[in-house]
């Protein structure tokens, strides 16, 4: 699944307008520059003269070879005159020439037929923004899951200690980024605040949005308020706010965090089946946080929603203390 569209479009105009200042800068300095220096002026018309001369000989067709040698020649000499010039007046020898925020594509995007490394970057930088991460996602990953914050003793109602079980649950997660395109899977992570269900998910998150797919993480109480300013048109900007509750339906994978925290309406419960639902039958990956057992879930939201989460996420539990609280005791 590539990035989404509009996010491509951004990019593409943020490259344009690079484009159009980078000319506009260069316009500027020759203004400069041919004031002080005329005859600087002058050598940059014969060479484009040259070059369109040289343009129109290639596509006569004819046996012309020394003629175009005499031409790049004369080229050459006047660009060596042009340089000569600058130097002699205190400018660099490229001062003429446009420069580039990327000197590997000359800011197109693109290199040897392929997406440029700057291009690249864009991309996950405007994924991190889509996906309301950007901050987390700088320094969490697996790799930065510290399980040594669970404890070692074994936990009588799991049968063993909560890092061996959280590392199963790391397991999970990683398995379900790599299986991301090729298995139908969701998942609900449950337990106590400050297990790792939030960090565990932006781990999810980077690894998906470092290969083309679109995230967007979004806090229950906000998705809802979101559902709600659009239902009953209290947004000042619906059309902004329109865009943001369809990524909420479109996007690969959808964080819904801290569900449960909300208050809870007879609307936030049929938003909630909606968004499920609709997610499900597209097709679409949804992982979803709460500190709310199952059977404080099925007593919020009823047993439609409970249904549709049994049926169709992987349930994980988290178990442990407060890693926040021990790795804040422990630094």
């Amino acid at each position: 699944m590539a990035y989404d569209a509009d996010l491509i479009r951004e990019i593409e105009m943020e490259y344009e307008e690079t484009r159009q200042n980078n000319a506009m800068d260069l316009e500027n300095r020759k203004r400069v520059i041919f004031a002080q220096i005329p005859r600087l002026e002058e050598i940059d018309f014969e060479i484009k003269s040259l070059g369109l001369k040289l343009y129109k000989i290639a596509l006569s067709g004819d046996d012309v070879k020394s003629k175009i040698d005499e031409l790049r020649a004369e080229q050459k000499k006047l660009l060596e005159t042009k340089k000569a010039l600058l130097i002699a007046n205190g400018f660099p020898e490229d001062e003429l020439s446009e420069r580039y925020v990327c000197s590997i594509c000359r800011d197109t995007g693109s290199h040897d037929a392929k997406p440029c490394v700057c291009y690249k970057k864009k991309l996950i930088e405007k994924a991190y923004q889509q996906s309301n991460l950007s901050a987390l996602l700088t320094h969490q990953s697996f790799d930065t899951f510290d399980l040594s914050l669970y404890s070692d003793e074994v936990d009588a109602d799991f049968g063993m200690s909560p890092k061996e079980y959280m590392h199963n649950i790391l397991d999970v997660c990683r398995e379900f980024v790599k299986n991301f395109d090729t298995k139908s899977q969701n998942l609900l992570f449950w337990g106590d605040p400050g297990l790792g269900k939030t960090f565990l998910s932006t781990c999810i998150a980077k690894e998906l949005i470092a290969t083309n797919h679109s995230v967007i993480y979004e806090t229950a109480y906000k998705t809802f308020s979101m559902l709600e300013e659009l239902k009953f048109k209290r947004s000042d900007n619906e059309e902004k706010l329109r865009f943001k509750v369809d990524k909420l339906y479109s996007c690969d994978l959808l964080i819904l965090d801290d569900l449960g925290s909300e208050f809870a309406t007879q609307y936030t419960t049929a938003a909630l089946f909606d968004i499920i639902n609709s997610r499900l039958i597209a097709g679409k990956k949804t992982v979803i946080n709460t500190n709310l057992s199952i059977g404080e879930l099925k007593n919020k939201y009823g047993e439609r929603v409970v249904s549709r989460l049994y049926g169709h996420y992987q349930v994980l539990n988290f178990i442990g203390s407060d890693i926040r609280i021990d790795k804040s005791v422990n630094n």
